[in-house]
């Protein structure tokens, strides 16, 4: 039994716990390479074609940092813990796979490009595609990265893989002194209809993470407009307050389900919010320990789900 897991280079959070997948199974023996795609399409052509010019421009951003390692375009979209923060996995660059393969999509992939026999389909986020049957196929298997990600249609099991990943030499806080000022996420809450006209501060989505780090340092408050962030936590590591702002009519039980606990993160700015976020802020640092710690026997009960669905030994 070998893996494939498909992912997208690691600028965000899905395609890291993803490269955080791979990395874990090779840990316990398993025969598992990531496959950075451009596009996905079952159509071959299209496929290759746009597969094709993925990797050249990766090899001319990377060639052009080799050159200019000083230049701007290297400071704010290629530092190593960003692109590469999960290390030591192996990649795929030819997209092959065998009848012994069990490839791992994440939610924003259509179809099965790769033709495996066997597919999971590993929901990161909300179900995409609620209402197109085309998106999946009925002999995939479905699991969840967090039980507010369950789909009764989809993965009427309930399914799940938590995986964490989480540099804690990088992400901490450094000034306890004064704070002023606020900043902002806006990341999947872009389409959002209630977003500002005007903001008070930056808005950091697209920052270097040490400039990141830098500015949660200094400013009192984050707001966040995308609700389902780990950076709100990263922003309570660091001393800021964070302010998940709640869609039109949703308060903290539309995002906090299930065995959820997150604790350090206000939903709204009510003072009992803010209370909440200050008065549990210490228990983030020992959260994401444990979560560490679970990476292991997450991914073996995920392997025997795999083998009981598939049939596999």
């Amino acid at each position: 039994m070998k893996f494939v897991i498909v992912s997208g280079t690691q600028t965000g959070g899905g395609p890291i716990v993803l490269c955080k997948l791979a990395q874990v199974l090779q840990k316990q023996g398993y025969d598992t390479a990531v496959f950075n795609m451009g596009i996905s399409s079952d159509d071959r052509k299209k496929f290759y074609y746009y597969y094709v010019k993925y990797l050249l421009r990766e090899f001319i951003k990377i060639l052009f940092i080799k050159i200019f390692p000083h230049s701007n375009f290297a400071k704010y979209h290629y530092q190593g813990y960003v692109y590469i923060p999960v290390k030591g996995i192996k990649r795929r660059y030819l997209p092959w796979v065998d009848d012994d393969t069990i490839v791992v999509y994440p939610e924003v992939s259509s179809g099965n490009p790769l033709h495996a026999k066997y597919v999971v389909r590993w929901l990161l986020y909300y179900n995409r595609r609620p209402n197109d049957d085309t998106w999946y196929s009925p002999n995939d298997l479905f699991v969840s990265y967090r039980e507010q990600f369950f789909d009764s249609k989809l993965n009427p099991n309930n399914n799940l893989l938590k995986i964490f990943h989480f540099d804690q030499n990088l992400y901490k806080r450094t000034n306890y002194g004064d704070r002023k000022g606020v900043c902002y996420f806006i990341r999947k809450g872009k389409t959002r209809p209630d977003l500002p006209k005007k903001y008070d501060g930056p808005i950091l989505d697209d920052f270097p993470e040490t400039e990141k780090v830098k500015i949660l340092n200094q400013c009192e408050k984050c707001y966040l407009y995308d609700t389902q962030t780990f950076y709100a936590s990263i922003a309570a590591l660091c001393g800021c307050i964070p302010i998940v702002v709640p869609e039109p009519g949703k308060t903290r039980s539309d995002y906090v389900k299930g065995d959820d606990y997150i604790p350090g993160v206000a939903y709204g700015d009510t003072p009992e919010e803010i209370d909440y976020a200050v008065r549990t802020r210490g228990a983030v640092a020992q959260g994401i320990s444990e979560l560490l710690y679970e990476n292991d026997k997450n991914v073996s009960s995920f392997v025997e789900i795999c083998k009981r669905y598939f049939h596999l030994t």
